[in-house]
């Protein structure tokens, strides 16, 4: 039977709205997109983005998925930084120590991770450094659990983000501006041939959806008092220009690209473009149609696929998934366990019932033979006394009338004869060729038939030699006659 598909949920939720992205994995290990959607509106005030949380989980049963949450850019403090090692223990020791050089918190209070960008010949290393305060994880950790919603994983939006871009492969020549217009934020990306060399967010309180229908609407709240398209531009031009004050070269980026939840971007790329004086275009769409960076990207982290990795799961929650991802594969081992000796008690039991059916069937045709058995028995036993009989009729004196009877006339004749109890009788003589013993030892044989005397059955020449006799050529002989083992002759029967 086929294995249901495991589902994820990937969620960024802050108070600006809820996002979210439903993927079913079928068993060959890939991707499908199932659902997506989003909530808009305030939910600064109490409970507010709770309770829509839970409401959007419970009416999607979220609660069987597997989740992984995002946090956005702007809610945490980065760093690009180069330091003096290839060795990520050492990086971890450097970044933990140095924490406060870049936040006003100790060590102690902030969860860090690092992903290393590259590797540089000199023997250092550039760095993505994300420092986030525990009160921020917590907080996302409590508004997930008031909604039933535990995570496998909580990761950083912009890895996430390089994460699509390098996977898609349409951004990796040149140095490109990746965009996206996050619920309540706003977050800028610059790639250099695929790798991160800038990260900027910032909170934004701009209705992305209303801005990509209309880009040319003045819309109040926004950071200029212009039209949405140019406020975006505004922004994007700024975070642009001190990319150059701190990059190497002091260039900037050759094509800006759009990314939002669901929306289409067209006619806002086309009016940013036109503010910027540079290309502006919509992230290029994923093989499958999809159009959610964020989303592909943590989905192709939580998998063990992405080239930059950020997770900031506090590390009770990873010990905690640690022993309950053991437990599990416990459970595992042990049911598997006893399948293997269940499979094995059935193949025993089977065996056994077959052994005791084909002996079963072994005792019933013995039962069946029983009888005709027991026949033979008793007619080998009348059989082995009759042939006794015959072979101990007659006296010592038949016998060697027997014998003499079955000497050639006038062509052999007997010179000893012994009679052993425990080898029979030797005769010894005389005869003038070689076909005369053959014809006596005949002779005795044809005897043991007529006269059912099986004594004599035996009989054979043992040699023959010539010899010289008074002037003439005759031969020697010894003829056998032994006696045999009744029983032998029993068992050959």
């Amino acid at each position: 039977m086929a294995r249901k598909p495991e589902t994820w949920c990937i969620l960024q939720a802050g108070t600006g709205g809820v996002s979210w992205w439903r993927f079913g994995l079928s068993p060959a290990g890939t991707s499908v997109p199932l659902a997506s959607g989003s909530l808009r509106g305030d939910f600064h005030e109490g409970d507010a983005l709770a309770a829509a949380l839970k409401s959007l989980a419970d009416e999607r049963g979220l609660g069987g998925d597997r989740i992984v949450s995002v946090l956005p850019r702007h809610d945490l403090t980065t760093r690009i930084l180069t330091l003096p090692t290839h060795d990520r223990a050492e990086i971890a020791s450097m970044l933990r120590f140095s924490a406060e050089e870049f936040v006003p918190f100790s060590a102690a209070e902030l969860i860090i991770d690092q992903a290393v960008l590259r590797e540089l010949p000199s023997g250092e290393s550039t760095v993505f450094a994300v420092l986030a305060h525990q009160d921020i994880v917590n907080r996302h950790l409590a508004l997930l659990a008031a909604a039933g919603l535990e995570p496998e994983q909580i990761l950083l939006s912009t890895a996430c983000l390089v994460s699509a871009a390098a996977s898609r492969g349409a951004i990796g020549a040149g140095r490109h501006a990746l965009v996206y217009l996050a619920p309540g934020g706003l977050e800028i990306a610059v790639l250099d041939r695929g790798r991160l060399v800038y990260s900027r967010g910032t909170q934004s309180s701009q209705d992305w959806e209303s801005l990509a229908r209309n880009p040319e609407a003045v819309q109040g709240g926004g950071l200029l008092a212009e039209s949405g398209a140019e406020e975006l531009a505004a922004e994007i031009r700024g975070t642009l220009s001190a990319y150059r004050r701190e990059s190497e070269d002091g260039e900037g980026v050759d094509t800006v690209f759009l990314a939002a939840d669901g929306a289409g971007l067209a006619p806002l790329c086309a009016a940013v473009g036109a503010a910027l004086g540079r290309e502006c275009l919509p992230f290029p769409a994923a093989p499958d149609g999809a159009s959610a960076p964020l989303a592909e990207g943590a989905l192709l982290t939580a998998r063990g696929g992405a080239p930059v990795v950020i997770s900031l799961l506090p590390e009770r929650m990873v010990e905690k998934r640690r022993a309950l991802g053991a437990r599990r594969a416990a459970l595992h081992v042990a049911a598997f366990a006893v399948l293997i000796f269940l499979g094995l008690g059935l193949l025993r039991w089977q065996a056994v019932s077959q052994r005791q059916k084909v002996l079963d069937e072994f005792r019933a045709k013995l039962m069946q033979m029983a009888p005709n058995a027991e026949g033979i028995r008793e007619k080998r036993e009348q059989l082995g006394i009759l042939r006794r009989q015959v072979d101990h009729k007659g006296s010592i004196i038949e016998q060697l009338a027997t014998v003499v009877d079955a000497v050639p006339a006038e062509r052999a004749n007997i010179t000893r004869i012994t009679l052993d109890r425990q080898a029979g009788i030797s005769l010894w003589g005389r005869a003038k060729s070689v076909n005369d013993v053959a014809e006596f030892a005949q002779n005795l044989r044809n005897k043991a038939a007529a006269e059912a005397l099986s004594f004599f059955s035996h009989a054979h020449s043992l040699y023959e030699q010539q010899v010289d006799e008074r002037g003439q050529q005759v031969f020697s002989y010894q003829i056998e006659v032994p006696l045999t083992d009744e029983k032998e002759e029993d068992g050959g029967l």
